[in-house]
């Protein structure tokens, strides 16, 4: 086109010089005309190509920029205090607000439940964030529409309890490495809603004389011989073999170790009354209520004339069993059996004491007794001063050196006590509280190193002996990185210990009482006050700005 336009100005302007000089003259005016308008065409339809190419651009980096404000706030609300709102001031630009709501789900089209600010009570079940982004390269040419995206995402939320909240965790005992070989005329019994067990990290054990333990057993690094009437009202997992010369377990045996090519072995006076899973082959010759299920290690199941298999058999091995001895079907040569897997047997918590976690429920903090001299003079006019206290209180008797002797002190509860020291040793005690509501007890060994093993100090050393009472209305915790030496005593609550001894008869009423920050269940600290937990992300859209 613009050839056609050259050829026809050169003729206008050669024309120019002639005779034709004014119909030249407005030749060159009409070619100079369409000209000018192709040219401003060109140029309108380049600008508007440039604003779109922009706009789209600046589009997409608005709503990364929201989505990333989402992300930013979701992973804050995680391990920070709420702030009511975030916001970048470097690209990506953002700023998110922050909403609650108190129902669990959103009652239709219109929900006008949302508070807007961060939680202020445990009733919060949703949040909502609101995160307005903004792009880092405008759109041109007044293509600014998408210069700024608003993301909305919604998720369960649960609000960390209060920093002076003590959440119940742990099991009845743990052990992080049991150095006590034998569970001996042990009575675990529950005292709460919540199922007793006994836990090590690693060690293994005989469990005999009669033991009765409510409850799982679980033994994250080692296996169980039962033997001698040893009851388990509950499930067993051990991470090593099993061997049940009598006794019985009621619940399920999970094993998942192999010794000498066995992984559970039953003698003809043991029971179990679930089934029994286990990594290899086994040797049966008592009574199974259950099915029995064995590999991936291949290997001979037997199983003998006088052994009783109430369900089926399924083995990755073979099977050599009596004539109607297993009642059910049997499987041999199965494909995909798998390892049993063992619970989660949770870390070290590394506990060290401060004062400032020990709040109680009405928002002050515990009473603070500490000793700056040690004698048994000394020692029972602080506790004296203890029992008589009306407000929850801490002993501090580190002062007493490696170990605090506590024998032959005895102590009335009326209110919640922790008792801090660097060791204890108690003989012939008697630890009480008039009546209801149950007092707590804590005897704390603190242990400061983060190291995630419990490290329990030169000569230090924690003992319950003998006599050693604790009441009916007395519920204790004891934490302690040394090993806790146990010479046959009565107590409700439960021990968190590197071991705890319990060769000699003893009696157990678990009821879980905790520390404050950790959660001995899952071996972590716990969030921050004024954090929570985010759920997965039940929606996520755009909203138009506005």
């Amino acid at each position: 086109m613009f050839l056609i336009i050259e050829r026809r100005l050169k003729a206008i302007l050669a024309a120019i010089h002639t005779k034709e000089y004014g119909s030249a003259l407005l030749g060159l005016i009409g070619v100079m005309g369409v000209t000018t308008v192709i040219a401003v065409t060109i140029t309108t339809s380049s600008l508007h190509a440039l604003g779109y190419t922009t706009a789209t651009r600046a589009g997409v980096e608005a709503e990364a920029a929201a989505e990333a404000g989402v992300d930013f706030a979701a992973a804050s609300l995680s391990s920070s205090i709420c702030q009511a709102n975030y916001s970048s001031s470097a690209d990506p630009k953002f700023s998110v607000t922050v909403s609650y709501s108190s129902l669990q789900t959103s009652p239709g089209d219109i929900d006008n439940s949302w508070i807007l600010g961060c939680p202020v009570s445990s009733s919060a079940k949703r949040l909502k964030l609101i995160s307005t982004g903004w792009a880092a390269n405008l759109g041109v040419a007044d293509n600014s529409s998408q210069n700024v995206r608003k993301v909305e995402a919604i998720y369960p939320y649960t609000l960390a309890p209060p920093s002076y909240v003590i959440v119940p965790s742990g099991p009845a005992t743990y052990s992080y490495s049991q150095n006590d070989p034998t569970i001996n005329n042990l009575v675990l019994s529950q005292g709460g809603p919540t199922k007793p067990s006994i836990v090590y990290r690693s060690g293994s054990a005989t469990c005999t004389s009669q033991t009765q333990i409510t409850g799982d057993v679980i033994l994250g690094g080692g296996g169980l011989t039962v033997t001698s009437g040893c009851t388990i009202n509950g499930d067993l997992y051990t991470s090593g073999v099993v061997s049940v010369q009598s006794g019985e377990i009621i619940g399920n045996v999970h094993a998942a170790g192999v010794q000498n090519g066995v992984s559970v072995t039953l003698a003809t006076p043991a029971i179990v009354d679930g089934n029994i899973f286990a990594a290899g082959p086994v040797s049966i010759a008592g009574k199974v209520g259950g099915n029995v299920v064995s590999g991936p290690i291949l290997g001979d199941s037997t199983f003998s004339n006088k052994s009783s298999v109430g369900g089926s058999v399924v083995t990755a091995g073979t099977i050599s069993a009596s004539a109607g001895s297993i009642k059910g079907t049997t499987t041999t040569n199965k494909n995909g059996i798998v390892t049993p897997a063992i619970p989660f047997v949770p870390p070290w918590v590394d506990y060290t004491f401060n004062a400032g976690d020990w709040v109680a429920s009405d928002g002050f903090p515990y009473a603070l007794l500490t000793m700056t001299t040690c004698s048994s003079s000394d020692l029972n006019t602080f506790l004296s001063s203890a029992q008589s206290s009306k407000r929850p209180v801490i002993l501090d008797t580190r002062v007493c050196g490696a170990v605090t002797d506590f024998s032959h002190h005895d102590l009335m509860l009326t209110s919640d006590i922790v008792i801090l020291a660097n060791g204890f040793n108690f003989q012939t005690n008697n630890f009480q509280s008039p009546s209801e509501p149950d007092k707590r007890i804590w005897l704390i060994v603190s242990d400061p190193l983060a190291d995630g093993i419990p490290t329990c100090g030169t000569g230090s050393y924690f003992k319950l002996g003998a006599h050693v009472e604790f009441g009916s209305h007395v519920v204790t915790m004891i934490y302690s990185p040394c090993a806790i030496s146990n010479g046959g005593d009565h107590l409700s609550g439960q021990m968190y210990s590197a071991s705890v001894d319990t060769s000699s008869e003893f009696e157990l009423i678990y009821l879980q009482v905790g520390l404050p920050t950790v959660n001995l269940s899952t071996g972590q600290h716990q969030a921050p006050s004024g954090t929570g937990i985010l759920g997965d992300r039940t929606s996520i859209r755009d909203l138009v700005v506005g």
